[in-house]
């Protein structure tokens, strides 16, 4: 089970590191007039993070991890295929924003956020686990816990350890604007500028080098 958290962790963080669930929770903590809003955007943020990577898991647990002669290459070929996935979202995200850190407004849809109320921000939250990035990271990460073949109980707590650390990004800003809302907002606005300067940089770097690990652990199936 070690092995399997081992080969999550730089998956989990690269989903922790996924700068559009951030800014939305920044942005519902920052004008939302409904203090529930960001509570169940968080909700369905982490609800749907568990949903999707167990299905993934669960399907791609169908897939024997070893054969007679070594680890499974059809596993490998998948993983390869993911991580060159990545890389190309990263090649489009470079062409699309040729100067990344130009940006310091909010998306338009983001503006509209404020506005947004309690069922559809749970809505909002499951559905950012359904973007292209997400499902890409939610296949490699079944990539990793399903031919492993572990009991159910390491299942579950591989799963948990990647959302755990997977989410929390999302639901540390909630939690501290919670626990010390006098503290918080300043600290919440300071970072939600930093973001809008450099999310497009860090999604870059980030599919990149994460795209470059799956490749590689794909690679070492063979």
């Amino acid at each position: 089970m070690l092995s399997v958290i081992g080969q999550l962790l730089p998956l989990a963080v690269a989903v922790a590191l996924s700068s559009v669930p951030i800014l939305a929770v920044l942005v519902l903590l920052l004008e939302s007039s409904r203090p529930l809003v960001p509570t169940l955007f968080v909700v369905g943020y982490v609800v749907g993070l568990v949903i999707i990577t167990s299905l993934f898991a669960i399907f791609l647990h169908a897939i024997p991890a070893n054969t007679s002669t070594g680890p499974e290459p059809f596993v490998g070929v998948l993983e390869i295929v993911v991580g060159i996935a990545l890389l190309v979202y990263a090649v489009i995200e470079v062409r699309r924003h040729p100067q990344a850190a130009e940006r310091e407004s909010l998306p338009r849809w983001m503006v509209a956020l404020g506005r947004i109320r309690t069922l559809p921000a749970l809505g909002l939250g499951f559905g950012l686990n359904i973007r292209p990035k997400s499902v890409l990271l939610a296949i490699a990460a079944g990539l990793v816990i399903g031919p492993a073949q572990l009991p159910v109980s390491q299942d579950v707590i591989a799963i948990a350890v990647y959302v755990v650390i997977g989410a929390s990004s999302v639901a540390t800003p909630a939690l501290f604007a919670l626990i010390r809302p006098d503290k918080a907002r300043p600290a919440l606005a300071a970072t939600q500028r930093w973001l809008l300067r450099n999310d497009t940089t860090i999604a870059i770097v980030v599919a990149t080098v994460i795209g470059t690990v799956i490749i590689g652990n794909g690679l070492t199936r063979f």
